[in-house]
């Protein structure tokens, strides 16, 4: 990212808080059901770390989901990726600053390094500028590189607005209901060679789409 501007500093500085407060109170309207946990549990209850994937769409709600230990998390070097560092920290995530479109092999490895220091990490692997729902590979190396289990997440709300965007942001509304749902887990082989990546990027992508067009149907009566 460029050098800041003292116009940057201040907003950088007050706008994160600002969002954090505003959404940690909505958060207080929202009821929230989470399913399918036992699938990250099982390597919790081990001991050891997991890579969650969810798509850039489902972002706002991701800071009140369950888990585990410590997380890291990828974070775009776009200006507004540092307004997202600043606001996820408040929240207890670490970034690893860099995207598949910019910085990605420095990403990947201080992704890889935080990984080894015992944490679990969170991408966005769609993001930050699409196509929507579409997994980049970037997430299936660092599983082949770290021999962690992929384990997809997203959530489904019964009220929402779709803002006009290349993902079709989702903002809940308030006093909805909100369910996350778990995917089953993915390994990469360490071995696994450009068709054999290909394959779990597609597998990946379908079992994506597949628990997000589950936690939609949950609240269709609603819409």
């Amino acid at each position: 990212m460029n050098q800041l501007t003292w116009k940057d500093k201040i907003l950088f500085q007050i706008v994160p808080r600002i969002y954090v407060w505003v959404l940690r109170l909505f958060s207080l309207t929202i009821r929230k059901e989470y399913l399918h946990e036992e699938h990250p549990k099982q390597f919790w209850d081990q001991g050891r770390f997991i890579i969650f994937p969810f798509w850039h769409q489902r972002l706002l709600m991701m800071p009140f989901l369950r888990y585990s230990g410590r997380v890291g998390m990828m974070i775009s070097q776009h200006r507004d990726g540092e307004f997202i560092a600043r606001a996820v920290a408040r929240f207890g995530v670490d970034s690893v600053r860099g995207s598949t479109t910019r910085g990605g092999l420095s990403a990947l490895r201080g992704m890889i390094r935080f990984f080894r220091t015992g944490a679990n990490l969170a991408i966005t692997p769609d993001g930050p500028q699409g196509p929507k729902h579409v997994v980049q590979i970037g997430v299936i190396e660092l599983a082949r590189q770290t021999g962690a289990p992929i384990l997809p997440v997203t959530y489904g709300a019964s009220r929402k607005k779709e803002l006009d965007s290349w993902d079709n942001f989702i903002l809940p509304h308030p006093f909805c209901k909100v369910a996350y749902l778990w995917g089953e887990p993915l390994f990469v082989p360490r071995n696994a060679d450009k068709d054999r990546m290909e394959e779990c990027r597609l597998l990946l992508q379908e079992r994506m789409r597949k628990i997000t067009e589950e936690a939609d149907r949950m609240f269709q009566r609603f819409s």
